[in-house]
């Protein structure tokens, strides 16, 4: 049990108002600069989750030299379980099937064969009974190209789930119910190769099923008749793939997220055939996830983008009980994610970006709001970046959205400059707390991290702006930024390095290539130098092999392009064009981009006599799961950073 919350747990709360909440106290660190493993640290207690009975806790510690998982007893106020995982195993995700099944969501590497091919993360679902301290393997593992997942973690059956996984004998979806004791499966619905997704009532009934074709870009969904049969409720030709994602607390219709002109809406498509009818929608942002219950598994809310997303509730009681909690930390972000079956204790995870997050047990019978756990306690009352929105305007008037971070007690006077594209590059960052950027700011440098063309929740023109405009539109709005902020005084435009992952470090490196007398440096992770290589590793020419592989694949060429505008925009192929200090790190186990990538662009820059700092990551996958390598990427990026800035 995390340290904190014992002492919450003894301590005297302060008397609060009426319908109010007293918190305990956080305490305070001193004021100091805390070394790199502070920020590279996996966060030490997180993923914590509150069963139905409101009696225990559980939550993954990775504290300890080996990730472990723990379950607390809330009224006996001591630990119940502890459940030791492999050193090999990487814990994702924690959710209580019901009081007593904990279902641990895991991952292990399998590495590539050779530099030119792709690792492999096999994803694993562990049972763990708190009554007997057991734990057993549930069936369906599979990579994470395959369509394995959970359905439903609780159903009117004790101890069952539901799950899905490509297993049928020619490769169909099939749905069916888990015995979490026994591990026993047993097959409720067939599908097909096409055969993507299943959505289950909150009684663990099928009530529908999604198809999708990636070669016709076809979508269909169904409704599982009570006689065995299927009725098209929604048909969609030569489309983008909407997002099923999942049911209405009155089990009377679906809600998909897709187009409604030029964003994202949320829309309920009843099971009874009648037609589409829209739920929510905004006019200046994408509707980009949805609020489920953790209960019925039923969508109570709906998450609009933009800068700072808010959430739109479908359910008045899911509402009342999100604006309990944020009342109580006005200033703070607030997500209010597990409760008690009968609501009388809530989970709350608070953060923001200059404050690492607390997750807080919330109990409405002694409004008493006690800590649960933290991510990074090393951080708590550590001086960290001061955060700001911002906007800026690209070359063509578009505004462009942004966050800025100074160093802390930093004022808007000239400093050396981060800038910090984000990976995908159809993804976003978000105004919540970052461990690199907070990092990098508490070093002395101010972080931009621009919203570019090609980023989601700001609508889909706004995103498919992006598409083949890899080196292009989206480089153009980085370079824009960061002159933008030269221009203010913000940066001092001798000291500015780009440093990205994932795209983000193909932006580096199309930095260094493209723009070389912007930058003084230039740093990527995990990055693409070479877009033919990478798209021809992604999504092999077979058309026939692109039904069997997730929809994502099947759309890098229409959102990279092909032939000779590939070459064009490839970093590798303007080794000639780059004068200054080029940092490429890669992870061994990395599952998305080929280490090649990192390996061809280091040895053309080294035949080509340019500065070149190449850094292994022995067994660290895409996403850097390891602490001994995220505090390695921060060490060896301040040195960087240090000698050329």
């Amino acid at each position: 049990m995390p340290a904190r919350m014992a002492a919450a747990w003894l301590l005297c709360a302060v008397a609060a108002g009426p319908g109010g909440l007293s918190l305990a106290a956080e305490g305070a660190a001193p004021d100091t600069v805390p070394p790199a493993a502070a920020f590279g640290a996996l966060p030490a207690n997180t993923d914590v989750t509150l069963n139905p009975n409101g009696k225990r806790l559980a939550w993954v510690d990775n504290s300890q030299a080996k990730p472990r998982v723990e379950i607390f007893d809330l009224d006996a106020r001591k630990t119940l379980r502890l459940l030791e995982l492999s050193p090999l195993l990487k814990p994702r995700h924690l959710v209580w099937s019901d009081d007593d099944i904990l279902l641990v969501t895991a991952s292990q590497t399998a590495k590539a064969l050779s530099a030119a091919h792709t690792s492999d993360e096999y994803f694993l679902k562990i049972a763990f009974d708190a009554r007997t301290g057991k734990n057993r393997t549930l069936p369906h593992g599979a990579s994470a190209s395959m369509s394995s997942h959970l359905v439903s973690t609780r159903t009117d059956k004790p101890h069952t789930v539901i799950m899905s996984s490509d297993v049928g004998k020619w490769g169909e979806n099939c749905l069916s119910e888990v015995d979490t004791v026994t591990g026993e499966p047993t097959l409720l619905k067939i599908g097909n190769k096409l055969t993507v997704d299943w959505v289950v009532d909150q009684h663990g009934k099928p009530v529908a099923r999604e198809d999708w074709d990636a070669l016709t870009r076809a979508y269909r969904v169904y409704a599982l008749l009570g006689n065995g049969g299927i009725r098209e409720i929604l048909r969609k030709d030569d489309t983008q793939e909407p997002t099923l994602a999942g049911i209405l607390p009155d089990d009377s219709a679906l809600v998909l997220l897709a187009a409604n002109g030029a964003h994202q809406a949320a829309w309920a498509l009843p099971l009874d055939g009648s037609p589409m009818k829209l739920l929510a929608d905004d006019a200046d942002a994408d509707v980009s996830d949805t609020y489920v219950d953790p209960y019925t598994g039923a969508i109570v809310g709906v998450y609009v983008g933009g800068s700072q997303t808010t959430v739109r509730w479908i359910d008045a009681q899911a509402q009342r009980r999100y604006d309990a909690v944020k009342h109580a930390f006005p200033d703070k972000q607030v997500f209010v994610y597990g409760w008690s079956a009968d609501g009388s204790r809530t989970l709350a995870e608070v953060e923001s970006p200059s404050a690492p997050p607390v997750y807080y047990l919330i109990d409405f019978n002694t409004h008493h709001a006690d800590i649960a756990a933290e991510e990074y306690p090393a951080l708590q009352g550590v001086a960290l970046g001061q955060f700001r929105e911002i906007t800026y305007r690209a070359r063509d008037g578009t505004s462009i959205p942004a966050y800025l971070t100074l160093p802390p007690g930093k004022g808007m006077g000239s400093a050396p400059l981060v800038v910090l594209p984000h990976g995908g590059p159809h993804q976003r960052d978000y105004p919540d707390f970052d461990w690199i950027v907070q990092f990098l700011a508490t070093r002395g440098y101010a972080v931009l991290q621009p919203q570019f063309r090609g980023s989601n929740g700001f609508g889909e023109a706004f995103e498919k702006a992006g598409y083949r405009q890899w080196g292009g539109l989206m480089q153009d709005d980085v370079t824009d930024g960061v002159r933008a902020l030269i221009d203010q005084g913000v940066a001092d435009p001798q000291r500015v390095c780009i440093v990205g992952f994932s795209y983000g470090g193909y932006a580096a490196l199309a930095g260094a290539a493209f723009t070389p007398a912007l930058y003084r440096c230039a740093a990527s992770v995990n990055g693409i130098s070479d877009l033919r290589a990478f798209i021809e590793e992604e999504a092999p020419a077979q058309d026939l092999w692109l039904r069997y592989v997730s929809p994502a694949q099947s759309q890098w060429k229409e959102r990279l392009g092909s032939g000779s505008a590939l070459d064009a925009k490839s970093p590798i192929n303007h080794i000639a064009a780059i004068t200054i200090p080029v940092f490429i790190g890669y992870g061994t186990g990395d599952g998305i981009v080929a280490n090649a990538q990192s390996l061809r662009m280091a040895e053309a820059l080294r035949k080509a006599g340019k500065p070149v700092t190449l850094v292994k990551l022995p067994d660290e996958d895409h996403w850097l799961s390891r602490a001994e390598t995220r505090t390695q990427v921060l060490e060896e990026l301040a040195t960087f950073l240090k000698a050329h800035l």
